[in-house]
């Protein structure tokens, strides 16, 4: 009871945050900004850059513990195919629901027309690369030569225009650091760490322990910067805005990218997902869909996957005839790595974000935004307002500025209902498919336990033929 009345008052000081950084932005740009200089933006956006700053510096220890932990917790040698084809298919929803995102995002360009040319002109002279290079520079990134150098920074090519002396000219590539975290090394480095962990559960208790209390002191450290964050946030939006010189045609922006991202986020909700119901258990979605209102209904108010579990086992179990068995393993699962609202989200922000400010990304780059969406949303399923999060972290992995996660926030906490109640859905759907996909495995279970019970009912009938034939063995030699 405590833990919902502290989530309800910080969504409401959120909220409060955001409306009053709108009007403390409006009031500056039209009555202060004009007669002053922009030092005045700068001060204002100095306490929000602190919460980035605290983001930015959790997002290590909170991804690796988040990664290892949920991944090391799944007895891989128990679970078997059930295991296996619920990560599968989790996976597979994540990637095609970040693709989604990104074909929308290409296609309508929500963010065209409001550009910042001093971003883009330095973008233009720390870039030189191209598509193939960048798919290289994608694949290298994923296995790291050194996992620590990996925590902050990455190798990308850099082409360079060389001339030869008989006049001809040349591109010479070359391996180059830059700052930052190598996201996709770490994130594929945990994920392994994971599994291994998972497949050898009794040598690998001590870490798993160990990696499980970083893990929960982080998540500590997290509720406090959140706690923080209607303050940055207050002072990020309110800086933004006033900051502005075209404060009706950003308005209009947003709006355009609020579109894209619900078109996306419904047409992974009511086609995509039910397509793949339909085509591996051939049963009615829609009655589904309906037996899952309770627990959508709560996924909206609550905006959170854990807090929506107990309603949504309910929900699969009594009035859609799951097996316990398949859904006591499955939702969990689904809470710790699906996060198919969050993958498309985060990949329509990401372009969003490089078309406002006038940067081309090339389609390498574009892989880039989409594998790093659909790592870090497996990465921070747990993650208390893991869309903030793994925002910093997608950004980061593309050197795409941070300045707009403010703008963007006086709308995330209407879309982050939505997407929470996609990612719902998407578990429990889940169900059904592994329930389909694995009824041989359900009924060899089934086998083994009324197996089991005949053998334990057995054994007391043994016993007492047993004591009676010594008692008989007894009379007779008397």
């Amino acid at each position: 009871m405590l833990i919902r009345v502290q989530n309800n008052l910080l969504f409401v000081l959120t909220l409060l945050a955001v409306f009053g950084g709108l009007i403390l932005g409006v009031i500056v740009q039209q009555c202060v900004r004009p007669y002053s200089t922009d030092m005045v933006v700068v001060l204002l956006k100095f306490p929000g850059e602190l919460l980035l700053r605290m983001l930015k510096c959790v997002i290590l220890p909170l991804v690796v513990a988040s990664v290892i932990t949920g991944l090391g917790s799944i007895n891989a040698k128990s679970c078997g195919k059930i295991g296996g084809v619920a990560v599968i298919y989790y996976v597979t929803t994540t990637v095609m629901a970040c693709i989604l995102g990104l074909v929308l995002v290409s296609t309508i360009r929500p963010g065209v027309g409001s550009q910042n040319t001093d971003y883009t002109s330095q973008m233009s002279k720390t870039e030189n690369t191209n598509t193939l290079d960048t798919i290289m520079d994608l694949l290298r990134g994923a296995f790291p030569d050194n996992i620590v150098q990996a925590t902050f920074s990455k190798q990308a090519t850099e082409l360079t225009n060389k001339t030869r002396k008989d006049g001809s000219t040349y591109i010479q590539r070359t391996l180059e650091f830059q700052g930052g975290m190598n996201m996709i090394g770490v994130i594929v480095f945990s994920i392994v760490c994971g599994v291994l962990m998972s497949l050898h559960p009794k040598e690998s208790a001590p870490l798993l322990k160990v990696i499980q209390a970083i893990n929960d002191l982080t998540m500590r450290l997290v509720e406090l910067i959140l706690w923080y964050s209607p303050v940055g946030i207050f002072f990020l939006i309110g800086g933004k805005f006033a900051g502005m010189e075209d404060f009706g045609q950003m308005i209009a922006k947003l709006g355009m990218f609020m579109a894209t991202a619900l078109g996306g986020v419904a047409t992974h909700f009511f086609v995509v997902l039910p397509m793949i119901f339909f085509a591996f258990t051939r049963r009615n979605p829609i009655k589904y869909y309906y037996n899952m209102l309770p627990a959508l209904a709560t996924a909206f108010g609550t905006s959170s996957s854990s807090a929506t579990m107990p309603a949504t086992l309910q929900c699969v179990e009594e009035y859609n005839n799951i097996d316990r068995r398949i859904s006591r393993f499955v939702i969990p699962v689904g809470a710790t790595i699906n996060m198919d609202g969050t993958a498309l989200y985060e990949a329509v922000a990401c372009l969003f974000i490089a078309q406002v400010h006038g940067i081309s990304l090339n389609f390498g780059q574009v892989i880039v935004t989409g594998m790093t969406a659909t790592l870090a949303a497996v990465g921070a399923a747990g993650i208390p307002s893991a869309g903030l999060v793994t925002m910093v972290m997608v950004l980061n992995a593309v050197n795409l500025p941070l300045d707009m996660i403010s703008v963007l926030f006086t709308i995330d906490w209407f879309l982050d209902r939505f997407r929470t109640m996609t990612n719902v859905i998407g578990d429990a759907l889940g169900c059904a498919v592994v329930q389909q996909l694995c009824t041989e495995e359900l009924m060899e279970m089934n086998r083994e336990r009324d197996l089991q019970e005949a053998e334990e009912g057995a054994a007391p009938l043994m016993q007492q033929k047993d004591i009676e034939m010594q008692a008989g063995s007894g009379s007779l030699i008397k």
